[in-house]
């Protein structure tokens, strides 16, 4: 009797510890998980409350007219974001990943990277960029226009970009050499709208470091 009541603990233990991890929803079969966002700026949920005490930083800033508009918004969760969107737009224009720009990028500066990357399909060429290091990421300035908040990110990075031929032949820029330069992004988002994604709107041009191969295609000039 005592060696059934044994068996029969150790079969609700294993039960339990299969179905705490094949009853979640993974997106390998079964249910089909809802689809994320490409990168998480931390405004997945519009409910979400900020319980943060107030930032000394929004106001100093231009942050307070975000804030206002959408009072969830924290710079921690922002940095988090914009930091992993930096290297996911340098290897997404590198390898041509139209699909994941189009989530990261506006529709005006989509199109710019778009002729971008069909003039290097044209003429055969790959775009090979390595991001080495990115040192530092930090808000210049933010604005609101209507409805849309505008943040600028400095980034100050550490990494090599060279275009090669069919061949495979390096025709500009080197990718042995790392570079150290400093660009500053901008990214918008609708406030007001359902889309909570904030997406890369300009791409001033970069300093520091002369690079021949660029690895992104500035917007403004």
């Amino acid at each position: 009797m005592f060696d059934v009541m044994i068996y029969a603990a150790l079969a609700t233990i294993v039960v339990v510890v299969f179905y705490s991890v094949l009853g979640k929803q993974t997106g390998f079969g079964g249910v089909p998980e809802e689809k994320s966002d490409p990168v998480d700026f931390g405004m997945d949920d519009p409910n979400r409350k900020n319980d943060s005490p107030p930032d000394p930083d929004v106001e100093r800033l231009g942050l307070s007219g975000i804030t206002r508009l959408d009072p969830s918004f924290t710079i921690a969760h922002f940095m988090h974001g914009a930091t992993a969107a930096y290297s996911m737009i340098l290897e997404a224009y590198a390898s041509g990943d139209r699909d994941l720009l189009k989530d990261l990028l506006t529709a005006d500066t989509f199109e710019i990277y778009d002729e971008a990357i069909t003039a290097r399909e044209a003429a055969d060429q790959t775009q090979v960029t390595d991001l080495g290091r990115l040192r530092k990421a930090t808000i210049k300035a933010a604005r609101v226009e209507g409805s849309v908040g505008h943040i600028s990110v400095i980034y100050e990075a550490d990494l090599t970009s060279a275009l090669l031929d069919a061949e495979g032949t390096v025709i500009m820029g080197d990718p042995d050499v790392l570079s150290s330069i400093s660009e500053v992004w901008e990214f918008e988002r609708d406030l007001k709208g359902r889309d909570l994604n904030w997406r890369l709107a300009a791409v001033e041009p970069s300093e520091g470091d002369a690079l021949e191969a660029d690895p992104t295609p500035d917007t403004t000039t």
